[in-house]
């Protein structure tokens, strides 16, 4: 009995316990959770293909962290939020979070301020971190009332699990714990147990310290990815000897140069202090109003970035996202290398703007000026050349992680030097591009994905193990993703018995497991 005939026969079986009134194939049961998944599509769809990319949106429960009706401490509401399946829910939340008005039980999370995401870069998410910045409008509140509100605002961000630290920012600055803005305020972590007074005196303790009392907290630190492509963030514990606005800076770039303990095929920059010419200094900015670091490395450190292969605009990019992530009232940084100001940089190796010009103005770095440069990994599935899948994590730009289309992309590229893994092969074929993906849609947990004629011809030939490879690599990867748990394939419109013979295509392929190798 060949394949195709074994296949129609436990469909049509499967068929007929459905119409007994059991489950089908794409179930309730949480398939994800067991690594042994092996999974068989049902004889037909009741799913129609899509025609472009259709709407994504899905509305999801969530959590948001505001003030009980005593203003004692922060509890959860329950809120529901219409997201976009490609996006992170973190910014829709947010947004909720601060339009929340109140309740019998609780209370909005501000009334002295209209809280507000920036505009600019609002939620930043790499390496498990969230940057959020806010506008203008938090720097009205006092001091604690703005340290409840990161807390709120990080119990908000940690309910996915994907997210473990937090960092806030008014304006793209750091706005420290006090009114000189001398006090830094850290990470932020999840805080469910205490009260928003012993919250407000934990924000109180850190101003008063002493200014050279050396502290440890968690600290934000970027890294340039492998190969040049951009920036991605590790949070770590940082021991600093004191406040000094100097001697945070000098500390930050010691952390920068050693290893990551977290990520993996990243590049250890070289030890960015040993090429400092003379120590760190901050000064005033005169026409703008705040304040920025002047850093002056010696000619060789060019040298240097180029032996680690590390292009340059990265390394800059790195440094200021890690300072101005940090240090309080930091607006940018001023670099010099040997007699030269870099006013400017031309990026060769970012997924986004590549070869243009980016230039400083008033000479100074700022975090808008390498928003780009920021990248989160993915996971994707590519064969391992021995009959299996292999996970690998690709760096992309951050807001691209949970797109179907960019990571169907990222598939029709084949393995690429930064993924971080080794000896994978290509799982669809090579002549591909975007064009090939007709349409891109959502219904309920089903990712629909309509491929091209073009796209089934260049699969037609493919042996049987290839072509599970092909799928499976599809369907693993997308399964990834929080919103989808079963992918169904159209070719131009409609369900093909199948693309190259060896597995049948009608229905929703869910996860597969035991096709993967660790």
């Amino acid at each position: 009995m060949n394949k195709m005939l074994l296949r129609r026969l436990l469909c049509a079986a499967l068929c007929a316990i459905v119409a007994l009134g059991l489950t089908g194939c794409v179930s309730g049961i949480d398939a994800l959770s067991r690594k042994d998944t092996v999974t068989l599509p049902p004889a037909g769809t009741a799913h129609a293909a899509p025609t472009g990319d259709t709407d994504q949106e899905l509305a999801q429960t969530v959590l948001l962290y505001v003030p009980n009706a005593a203003g004692t401490r922060l509890i959860a509401q329950t809120e529901r939020v219409v997201i976009s399946a490609a996006r992170h829910p973190a910014e829709a939340t947010l947004r909720q979070l601060f339009a929340f008005a109140g309740s019998d039980s609780a209370q909005p999370l501000s009334r002295e301020a209209s809280l507000q995401l920036s505009p600019i870069n609002p939620v930043e998410i790499s390496g498990g971190t969230a940057t959020v910045n806010l506008g203008a409008s938090a720097l009205t509140l006092s001091h604690g009332d703005f340290y409840t509100v990161c807390q709120a605002i990080a119990n908000t961000l940690t309910q996915w699990g994907d997210i473990r630290y937090v960092n806030v920012l008014v304006s793209s600055t750091q706005p420290g714990l006090d009114v000189g803005a001398s006090v830094p305020m850290g990470c932020f972590t999840q805080n469910l147990n205490d009260s928003i007074d012993t919250l407000t005196a934990a924000a109180e303790t850190q101003t008063a310290a002493a200014a050279d009392r050396r502290f440890s907290m968690a600290a934000t630190l970027y890294y340039p990815s492998y190969s040049g492509r951009g920036i991605l963030a590790e949070t770590r514990s940082v021991s600093f000897d004191s406040r000094s606005k100097g001697q945070l800076i000098e500390t930050l770039l010691d952390a920068m140069s050693q290893a990551p303990q977290q990520l993996g095929n990243v590049p250890t920059p070289p030890s960015l202090t040993a090429y400092l010419s003379e120590p760190p200094t901050v000064q005033e900015i005169a026409v703008t109003g705040g304040q920025r670091a002047v850093l002056r490395f010696g000619q060789s450190f060019n040298d240097a970035l180029i032996g680690a292969g590390i292009p340059r605009s990265v390394m800059l990019a790195a440094i200021t996202y890690t300072l101005t992530g940090f240090v309080p009232g930091l607006n940018g940084i001023t670099v010099y290398i040997g007699e030269e100001l870099v006013n400017s940089v031309v990026p060769g190796g970012v997924y986004d703007g590549a070869g243009e010009t980016i230039q400083f103005s008033g000479d100074i770095m700022r975090r808008s000026d390498f928003s780009r440069f920021v990248l989160a990994n993915c996971t994707l599935y590519l064969s391992d050349g021995d009959g299996h899948l292999k996970a690998v994590q690709r760096p992309v730009p951050y807001y691209e992680t949970r797109s179907a289309r960019y990571l169907l992309g990222c598939l029709m590229q084949g393995p690429q030097t930064v993924d971080g893994g080794a000896g994978t092969q290509p799982v669809l074929p090579q002549d591909l591009g975007d064009a090939d993906l007709l349409g891109v849609g959502l219904d309920g947990n089903v990712m629909l994905l309509n491929f091209s004629q073009h796209f089934a011809a260049a699969a037609a030939d493919l042996d049987a193990e290839a072509e599970r490879l092909l799928v499976y690599a599809i369907v693993n990867t997308l399964c990834e993703l929080p919103a989808v748990r079963g992918v169904c394939l159209f070719i131009a419109g409609t369900q093909p018995d199948t693309l190259a013979g060896g597995l049948y295509l009608p229905g929703a392929f869910l996860k597969n497991g035991s096709i993967i190798r660790e």
